[in-house]
């Protein structure tokens, strides 16, 4: 504790550890579509402008990604926010495959993606590439994991080749058990600059979520929330397991989409939960973990809404408390 008692005939003379950092300390970001206005408007209400801002191209084809990245570049250029760009591994159409993206037939596509960011301003952007890739619906899910590994790898490369680039590539399962075991497709640290987990507060445990009908009081909600963090953290490839995972390989951990969620398709999901914003704000702050990045999804997405003014008041007065200015 840092005090030496005379009666004691030995002690320590450590320092007093130094306290924790603030999860305010975390540099911060938020998705709210491709609107400056609207990102400005959340900085004001939280009582502090975001670090960071989430967008992405749009994916029919190549050419609309490509399209699509020059005009989102354009836009953000000069506003003062980092871009973490999701950039595509393939693009919607059906032809392109993960099989000739792992022999490098796709390199010059990704070479003139890189090149529109940094004549676009976005030489700095963090690169989220094929995010998401382990849930059963990615366009870029693969079986192969090795073709997985060398398309990255191949994109990386050429991404970086392109003369004027500052880019950091953000490696990016999605939380829990999903499609595969998504630690298979590790392309290497030399490839990586973090390990992104995209977290939400969702839950099948039994006994956790969705609420029963009636169950409208924290009484009734809490217990069943902490079921659903258990799992969200301790369960299989959770949260616990991918920030080991990043310790493991040398890389600070980013949270590129985390958000309260009301999920319309099931309800397997925690609604207006502050408890999930403690928890949250508590494994940010805590320097173990490693978090160099985190970005709130404050969007009404066609399968929920996640936004914390418009749908989650005492989730959102939680996040403000945690996040905003002391």
């Amino acid at each position: 504790m840092g005090v030496c008692l005379a009666a004691v005939a030995a002690c320590s003379t450590s320092p007093t550890p130094a306290p924790a950092p603030s999860s305010r300390e975390v540099a911060l970001g938020v998705f709210r579509g491709t609107e400056i206005p609207r990102v400005r408007a959340f900085g004001e209400w939280l009582g502090r402008q975001p670090d960071y801002v989430l967008d992405f191209p749009e994916t029919g084809s190549w050419e609309t990604i490509l399209r699509s990245t020059r005009e989102k570049g354009d836009y953000w250029r000069g506003s003062g926010y980092r871009l973490v760009y999701s950039v595509p591994l393939l693009p919607d159409e059906a032809a392109p495959t993960m099989a000739k993206g792992a022999d490098g037939t796709y390199d010059d596509r990704f070479t003139d993606i890189a090149q529109a960011l940094v004549e676009t301003g976005q030489s700095n952007a963090v690169i989220r590439l094929g995010w998401e890739f382990n849930i059963k619906n990615s366009r870029w899910k693969t079986d192969v994991p090795a073709e997985f590994i060398a398309f990255w790898q191949h994109v990386v490369s050429a991404m970086r080749a392109v003369p004027g680039n500052r880019f950091e590539f953000d490696w990016n399962p999605t939380n829990g058990y999903t499609a595969f075991s998504g630690e298979k497709y590790w392309p290497g640290g030399d490839y990586v600059d973090y390990v992104g987990i995209d977290v939400y507060d969702i839950s099948w445990r039994n006994g956790s979520y969705p609420y029963p009908k009636g169950c409208d009081d924290d009484a009734c909600r809490l217990p069943r929330q902490q079921l659903a963090w258990d799992e969200i953290y301790n369960g299989e490839r959770g949260l616990g397991f991918w920030t080991e995972f990043a310790a493991d390989h040398g890389k600070p951990v980013s949270l590129p989409e985390w958000a309260m969620w009301t999920r319309t398709e099931d309800y397997n999901s925690g609604d207006d939960d502050p408890y999930f914003i403690d928890q949250m704000a508590d494994y940010i702050e805590n320097p173990a973990h490693n978090v160099a990045y985190q970005i709130y999804f404050d969007f009404l997405a066609d399968n929920g809404p996640h936004r914390l003014q418009e749908d989650f008041p005492r989730g959102g007065a939680r996040y403000r408390e945690r996040f905003g200015q002391p």
